[in-house]
């Protein structure tokens, strides 16, 4: 599909077909993500849970591999509000979730994007087999990206290939030290071409230090991340974990990026996980004015 076929891409969209920006994305081509975007109709961007670099131990869709869908999603959102490709910068991303992820294709569906001049707020459904399984909220600032040329887009046009890790902690490659959670740079968790890494990896290895430093009863409610400065993809990240309650039902995580000092986070993130059981979640659609 090309901007000239009869079912148009939205002009705000980079490339000439949906997938082309992608591809060209390291982070993204890594984890095999693929998108619609298809003016009226849905935009939705996919993750390839075949790919063994997207999954869990246990062959689930890794909930860090979800986080960069849906860090780049909500972008993807924002970009069918755009006159022309506009490179753009996640100011925080909340992900809810619903449950433990499938050992199924999981896909990202934009509902609603409000502008406030440069400012967007992207709201999406993290849907598989039909069922939701998390919720999707993040703001862009348009027209900057770390590394990139305000009202540009970068120039990539590499088709790059998916990653041949055995998980995603695998692809993260991190290592617990007593400084924290250390994840070395790779090529593939670049997402701006700073190079910067992807907002979604540094998302998802904030996830997997949180995860990793609580008991595997507790099971991961929701997260929020905010980005303060552009992660540089030549030196390493490292996570720290700060528990702020351990209870009983209810654990609630301070976690914090950086790339050196400690005191000059990059990124910070709250995290909350319960030991309550996963029910079955519905989705109520209500009358809207």
């Amino acid at each position: 599909m090309s901007r000239h076929d009869p079912e148009k891409l939205y002009p705000g969209f980079p490339g000439s077909e949906p997938n082309q920006h992608l591809r060209t994305i390291p982070a993204c081509a890594a984890l095999g993500m693929w998108q619609r975007a298809t003016i009226g109709e849905p935009v939705s961007t996919s993750l390839d849970a075949a790919l063994p670099a997207t999954c869990d131990a246990e062959g689930r869709v890794s909930r860090g591999a979800a986080l960069v869908l849906a860090d780049q999603a909500t972008a993807g959102g924002v970009f069918t509000t755009l006159s022309r490709p506009t490179p753009m910068m996640t100011l925080d991303l909340r992900v809810d979730w619903f449950g433990p992820l499938p050992a199924a294709p999981i896909s990202c569906i934009i509902d609603e994007v409000t502008r406030e001049g440069d400012l967007a707020l992207s709201r999406g459904r993290l849907v598989a087999e039909g069922q939701p399984v998390g919720a999707a909220v993040a703001r862009y600032l348009i027209g900057s990206m770390p590394g990139g040329v305000p009202g540009r887009m970068d120039e990539r046009h590499d088709v790059l290939p998916p990653s041949p890790a055995a998980s995603f902690a695998d692809y993260l490659a991190a290592e617990a030290t007593p400084e924290g959670l250390v994840m070395q740079p790779r090529v593939e968790h670049v997402g701006a071409p700073l190079p910067a890494y992807h907002g979604g990896v540094i998302a998802g290895l904030l996830e997997h230090a949180g995860v990793s430093s609580i008991d595997a009863a507790f099971r991961p409610l929701d997260i929020e991340i905010r980005f303060l400065a552009p992660a540089l993809a030549t030196l390493p990240l490292v996570a720290r974990v700060v528990p702020r309650r351990i209870g009983r039902r209810a654990v609630t995580l301070d976690l914090e990026a950086h790339q050196g000092d400690p005191n000059r986070p990059v990124a910070i993130a709250r995290m909350l996980a319960i030991t309550d059981p996963a029910g079955d979640p519905v989705r109520h659609d209500l009358p809207r004015g």
